[in-house]
């Protein structure tokens, strides 16, 4: 049997879109596009797709497609929390920041992100 609430998964992960979109400086929406601010909402959004397009029912019924599939959605919440809270400049140097200047997140969403991946 499945372990993850998928509604509860799904919450959370549109909650940490939210923040990361909403978030007015660094943004992640034009004009004021920051590369590494984009390139996490981009990622975050496209984790949250794979979530969207798993099978609630196959799911909850132990398909083995839709448990690989949900914990692939986990591996890359997992990873973009580590990623939120990088304080090694790595992140920026991924989407050519400035690494000395790592972009900030703030509080908000760096909270989000380690609720997503617990």
């Amino acid at each position: 049997m499945s372990t993850t609430n998928i509604q509860d998964l799904n919450a959370k992960m549109q909650a940490l879109i939210e923040a990361v979109h909403l978030n007015p400086t660094p943004s992640a929406s034009p004009p004021n596009t920051h590369p590494t601010i984009f390139f996490l909402y981009d990622f975050v959004r496209n984790s949250h797709n794979q979530l969207k397009a798993v099978d609630a029912d196959k799911y909850a019924a132990g398909d083995n497609g839709a448990k690989n599939a949900v914990g692939e959605v986990e591996g890359r919440n997992a990873f973009a929390n580590m990623l939120i809270n990088d304080t090694s400049g790595k992140l920026s140097m991924m989407t050519g920041s400035n690494p000395s200047n790592p972009a900030d997140f703030g509080a908000e969403i760096k909270a989000k992100a380690q609720i997503l991946s617990q």
